[in-house]
């Protein structure tokens, strides 16, 4: 009887080591299988922000080099036609002389791409194993060999770099003694216009203009290919056109969105001390933006620092994580601070004349940029603390051109 219990006991204790080894065995193996699938799904997100990230630089480079190709046919139609009619530079208005220029300029700054995604994806070859597609990896490094050799053709080649060096501009100068506000500026006007006329005669600056229909057939052929090729791109690493929007989005939307009551109160918004703005928001949904900017000022009967204060109303309202703000432009209002300002002896009416003057111009220029930008509508998102916000939109600028605007601004507390 002991012997068969004996033997029960043993049998007992055998399974439970059994047991307990193959529980200990499949625990095991559940822990690595769970391990490798968590490893695996970092990879694979690791390999689509990868691709993604790759993929948006080029979108981005074609962007810029579409902009380039409508700048270039904008510069070529009108200056072409100044090198047929060169008695129409007198007759050109301001902008048109400026976008001409413009045209014709050689920037003091080399012409550059972004490199930082460059650098990120040949900064480890881990990077490369990750993406599983050596296709997709051939194309990147084509790509970016490519917009480094149309860089370097960008800034050495006669046929793609601007003729005029800006220092030859820079030498344009006007000898300002005994000149009105009006003189000057009509002075300096027709130097600039007789300055394009000159340059308009020079060979290098004609062989720069005959190469234009050259370098806009260029940059088709290279924006076609590149376009290709990403797209090629998106169907290697199976990037969905929504993966990518959704990529961007989580780039540019960064924050906490705006509820009603963080809006509330007084921000302000300074980039130097010369110049600040400040914004106050209110419960009716009306808010006031009151703008000071302070410039050195040189002129034939006066000196110093002039003040500009501005001052516009409007309404607002939150709409998702949209800002909404509908200016009253009848509300605005500048003043011209003139405490820092030393007229010289004998020069009083000529400095007076000329305040009146200015304040007209510069109240007519707000004026012009408030109502291009009469509704704005920005992506306002706050930081963690909730007193620093960030506004993202479009205005138009002085020029009339829609452009990219970001604004900081911190809450006065």
């Amino acid at each position: 009887m002991s012997n068969d219990t004996d033997k029960k006991k043993r049998h007992e204790w055998w399974m439970q080591f059994v047991i307990s080894v193959l529980g200990t065995a499949i625990g095991v193996g559940l822990t690595f299988a769970v391990s490798n699938r968590i490893d695996n799904n970092k990879k694979e997100q690791a390999q689509m922000l990868t691709a993604m990230m790759v993929i948006h630089d080029i979108d981005e480079t074609i962007d810029k080099l579409k902009e380039m190709k409508e700048t270039s046919e904008t510069g070529y139609n009108i200056t072409s036609y100044l090198v047929e009619h060169p008695e129409k530079v007198d007759s050109i208005s301001f902008d048109t002389l400026n976008m001409v220029l413009g045209f014709l300029i050689l920037s003091e700054e080399s012409f550059r791409f972004d490199i930082s995604k460059e650098k990120i994806f040949h900064s480890s070859p881990d990077t490369w194993q990750n993406l599983g597609s050596m296709k997709f990896i051939d194309n990147v490094q084509a790509f970016y060999f490519e917009r480094q050799t149309y860089q370097e053709l960008r800034n050495r080649s006669d046929m793609w770099r601007e003729p005029i060096p800006m220092r030859d501009f820079e030498k344009i100068s006007v000898n300002d003694n005994n000149m009105n506000v009006e003189e000057f500026v009509n002075t300096y006007y027709s130097l600039m216009r007789a300055f394009l006329k000159e340059k308009l005669d020079d060979s290098q600056v004609q062989y720069y203009i005959s190469c234009s229909a050259w370098r806009v057939a260029q940059l088709v052929t290279i924006i076609d290919r590149w376009s290709t090729m990403n797209n090629e791109n998106k169907f290697l690493m199976s990037i969905t056109d929504e993966d990518l929007e959704n990529y961007v989005n989580s780039i540019k939307q960064n924050g906490i969105p705006v509820k009603d009551k963080d809006l509330i109160g007084s921000w302000v918004s300074s980039s130097t001390d010369e110049i600040s703005s400040k914004w106050e928001y209110r419960k009716d949904h009306t808010y006031t933006l009151v703008n000071s900017q302070t410039s050195p000022v040189k002129l034939p009967f006066a000196r110093g620092k002039l003040k500009i204060d501005l001052e516009i109303s409007g309404t607002w309202t939150l709409a998702g994580d949209s800002l909404i703000q509908n200016l009253d432009i009848q509300s605005f209002a500048l003043h011209l601070n003139l405490n820092d300002m030393i007229v010289l002896p004998g020069r009083q009416q000529m400095f007076d004349e000329w305040v009146t003057q200015y304040e007209v111009e510069i109240s007519e220029l707000y004026k012009n940029v408030f109502e291009q930008n009469e509704r704005e509508v920005m992506q306002a998102r706050l930081d963690a603390s909730h007193n620093k916000m960030e506004l993202k939109g479009e205005a138009i600028n002085a020029m009339g051109l829609k452009e990219p605007s970001t604004t900081y601004l911190k809450r006065v507390l």
